[in-house]
């Protein structure tokens, strides 16, 4: 065997333990460098996991904030509009009792016409008989005259005949009607029992049962009309009138026949 194979030289020796070291040195320094990642690789999850909870948090309070803006703008909203809806209900109650109030004026003026159409139909109708002379208010084919005289029922009577009718006589409710609206105080109209008490006649010598038609007066006391009432007169009352001192003109009283009032005549 040669011994020159077998023969290293110290510079051989000392490349030898230098590569030696550098090889740890590299090799510790790559496992360091493996711990760090591998380090790394453990902490990314949690990274991850914090960055994912705050961006939810985030999210949530955006939507809380979301949500409270639009439920803020829904109660507003509501607000004005419930505002808005009671003003226009209020508008409409308003206009709905003019409608009301212009309906019944125009009701009203639909009576006056007809009752100005009819006044002329009966003044053209009985022109020739003078019913149309100045102081006497028509109702259809009749017309009627409102004294201002006062005098007792016997007087009253006559006085109508000398204005060329009679006292008036009431056969329906428009006629009541229309003489009560003329009136603001008694009135003698030409009914009686002068002959027989408790039988009411009208001037013309009509039984008033006849006619079916009656407007005396009632009280839920009592007593009611006509109750021939003797303490002022001790022969009662026999004579009617449309009101009395002090109840309604729109219903009839028996009175005394020597009591004074104004008169309805009739032609």
């Amino acid at each position: 065997m040669d011994d020159s194979e077998n023969y290293h030289s110290p510079t051989d020796t000392e490349d030898d333990v230098y590569v030696t070291i550098e090889d740890c040195r590299a090799e510790l320094k790559n496992s360091d460098i493996s711990d760090r990642t591998e380090l790394k690789d453990k902490k990314k999850p949690g990274k991850i996991f914090r960055s994912a909870f705050g961006l939810l948090l985030i999210l949530g309070v955006l939507l809380t904030l979301c949500v409270g803006i639009l439920y803020h703008n829904k109660v507003v909203s509501y607000e004005i509009l419930s505002e808005q809806y009671s003003n226009v209900t209020e508008t409409l109650m308003m206009q709905e009792h003019k409608v009301k109030e212009i309906e019944k004026l125009f009701k009203a003026l639909q009576v006056e016409h007809q009752q100005v159409q009819e006044d002329l139909a009966a003044c053209s109708a009985n022109k020739n008989n003078g019913q149309c002379e100045e102081g006497w208010k028509s109702l259809g084919l009749k017309s009627y005259y409102f004294s201002s005289s006062k005098l007792n029922w016997t007087q009253s009577r006559d006085y109508c005949v000398e204005k060329g009718g009679h006292m008036v006589i009431i056969t329906s409710q428009t006629e009541q009607n229309f003489v009560v609206s003329q009136i603001g105080e008694t009135h003698w109209i030409g009914l009686n029992d002068l002959e027989t008490e408790g039988q009411w006649m009208w001037v013309n010598n009509q039984p008033l049962k006849e006619t079916g038609v009656t407007f005396w007066y009632s009280s839920p006391e009592g007593p009611n009309e006509p109750d021939n009432w003797r303490e002022e007169d001790t022969s009662g009352e026999n004579c009617a009138a449309l009101g009395n001192a002090v109840d309604s003109i729109h219903k009839w009283f028996d009175a005394s026949c020597r009591s004074i009032k104004t008169c309805i005549c009739e032609k």
